[in-house]
Order: C-alpha cells, then sequence, then structure tokens
C-alpha cells in the first residue's frame, strides 16, 4: 500500500518512490548540530547509482534529492563556486556529528563537515503572499571524518512527490 511519505518511517529497507521511479533505502544518516537534527537517506534503484534524500526540519519539512558527483574534485570556497557553467552562492556550513544505519559508506558514527551553495537563478514566480520563490539547484560539499571533500548536486522536491511503501511494494 503507497502512503503519503513520513519522515520517521524512512529507514533502511523501506522502498520509495522518488520522481516516479522505485528506490530502495539501503542506509541512513541522522545528524545533529547545535540542537538541530536531520536525517539523510541512501537511496538505490536496482540496478543503478546511489543517490540520497535529505529530509530537513526548515520551515517544515524539506526534500531534497541529492546526486552524487564523482567526476567533480575541488574544496569549497566561502566565496562562491562556478560550476558546470553556473554560479554558485553560499547558502550554509557546519560541522556536524553523525550516527549511521544500513550501508552508508561511513563509519558506524563521527563527524561531518558541510558546506552548501545554491544556484544563482532569477527568481521565478511568487510563492504565498508574493514572496519570491527561488527554483535554483543546491550543491553540498561534505567531508566525513576529515576525509576527502564529496560533491553533490540537490534539487528541492514536495513532500507529497515522495511516496512511501508498506509490506511488499
Amino acid at each position: 500500500m503507497r502512503a503519503e511519505l513520513r519522515p520517521s518511517q524512512v529507514a533502511p529497507g523501506a522502498v520509495l518512490e522518488l520522481e516516479g521511479r522505485q528506490r530502495r533505502v539501503i542506509g541512513s544518516l541522522h545528524f545533529v548540530m547545535d540542537g538541530t537534527q536531520w536525517r539523510e537517506h541512501c537511496v538505490q534503484t536496482s540496478p543503478g547509482p546511489k543517490e540520497w534524500l535529505s529530509i530537513r526540519p526548515r520551515g517544515g519539512v524539506t526534500v531534497v534529492h541529492w546526486t552524487p558527483r564523482y567526476d567533480l574534485f575541488g574544496e569549497p570556497d566561502p566565496a562562491g563556486v562556478t560550476m558546470d557553467g553556473s554560479s554558485w552562492t553560499l547558502d550554509s556550513s557546519g560541522h556536524a556529528t553523525y550516527t549511521a544505519t544500513g550501508d552508508t559508506g561511513t563509519g558506524p558514527s563521527g563527524s561531518c563537515d558541510f558546506v552548501e551553495y545554491v544556484e544563482d537563478v532569477e527568481e521565478v514566480g511568487s510563492g504565498a503572499a508574493d514572496v519570491p520563490v527561488r527554483v535554483g539547484r543546491l550543491l553540498v560539499f561534505e567531508s566525513f571524518d576529515g576525509g576527502v571533500w564529496e560533491v553533490s548536486i540537490g534539487r528541492r522536491l514536495a513532500p507529497g512527490a515522495v511516496r512511501g511503501y508498506r509490506g511488499g511494494a
């Protein structure tokens, strides 16, 4: 049976429908930074590459679909980044601790430094009360336990665009 995404039910073994394709959650990271908590889930099609789904508590539930970019190397720059023909502006950065379950490619617990950027795009449309809505992609550099910087590109998704399945999918 299909159900609306409930963050508390997303864990290794769960099956999600994400943008019309089924993906199995193979691992989860639980992050804590200055009292704020969020989760990221490693998802995979069968067969297919590993991707990530962030479920964040920013002003309600924010869902981001991340695609690792193994072809990109470098270090973050607080002044901004130019990549793939786009300019990216610093959005947030920090140092969080994590605990892992399942297959995440990390240790069972540790720390993660991250630097996140938003793509510089023109504002399109407007949200409630004529507040501009930005649809730019996200770019993140992450370093787990002092390792090399890993790069991923993310797109925000409406929580209703992700469905969870109970039992057999």
